[in-house]
């Protein structure tokens, strides 16, 4: 009985000590990103996105737009030249509910126009609401019904990294790694939906005939700038299962206001 106690105790401890180490790694992430207080000080975040994408079927430039404001708004804009005509898409969600926007497209039939999510789905994507840096869902989990799992280490470019497995509180799950050196983020690893999201190319895809359930991504970040103080990558590497594609992150703006039209169906 003694024996059976002790076996207890030993491995509540070592559930302790994990939930703890977790907890260490994601809070020198926070500080050397700007630290809690900064990150959640954002009310509105707005940045550009550049991707040059190579695809089985060639390359293209794809300008992406975030607009976000805390826990009530997010836009993903984006864009694409595809068989000599100019393709936008729209990603729009706030507190209550959600549009995506696909133009037609005479390649796969699509008639296009907006579309409003499904509840199921809105709840999936409101978590981009959410302005803490690039990386929010990492903010303050705990907080947001998210919840974290230390893995084993891995490497990044040769570089040592800790292992993060995040999952969100609708249960979509997503892999950080993070430069012991630097303690940013250093790569995004994602599958399905998480892909989509995480690569800004959901809407455009899934306009494009691709499926989004097949897509796997590691995204790699390079590249910090200081912004208002906040730690932000300005280029990224998008590994998919299907190519890997540039992308530079630009005009990234803290605290300004959002354009009004942004926040229309439109």
């Amino acid at each position: 009985m003694k024996k059976f106690g002790l076996i207890i105790l030993l491995v509540t401890l070592f559930a302790t000590t994990y939930a703890q180490t977790a907890d260490e790694v994601v809070n020198k992430f926070v500080e050397a990103s700007g630290g809690k207080e900064k990150l959640n000080s954002i009310k509105t975040l707005q940045y550009k996105q550049h991707i040059k994408l190579n695809l089985p079927m060639g390359s293209f430039d794809v300008p992406l737009q975030y607009f976000k404001e805390k826990d009530k708004f997010f836009r993903l804009q984006s864009s694409v030249a595809f068989g000599g005509q100019n393709m936008n898409f729209f990603t729009l969600v706030t507190d209550t509910a959600g549009y995506t926007f696909i133009p037609p497209n005479p390649f796969n039939g699509n008639e296009g126009g907006i579309e409003k999510i499904s509840d199921k789905a809105l709840k999936g994507l409101q978590y981009q609401t959410d302005p803490a840096g690039l990386f929010a869902p990492l903010v303050d989990y705990a907080a947001k019904g998210n919840k974290v799992e230390l893995l084993k280490d891995d490497k990044v470019n040769k570089e040592d990294c800790y292992k993060l497995k995040l999952t969100t509180s609708t249960g979509q799950e997503t892999t950080f790694l993070i430069n012991k050196n630097t303690n940013l983020v250093a790569r995004v690893d994602a599958k399905g939906e998480m892909a989509a999201n995480n690569s800004g190319m959901g809407g455009m895809m899934s306009g494009l005939g691709g499926r989004m359930d097949k897509m796997e991504v590691k995204i790699e970040y390079t590249n910090y700038t200081d912004v208002d103080g906040l730690k932000f990558p300005t280029k990224a590497l998008i590994k998919s299962n299907i190519s890997d594609s540039q992308s530079e992150i630009t005009d990234i703006q803290i605290n300004k206001e959002i354009a009004s039209k942004w926040y229309k169906a439109q």
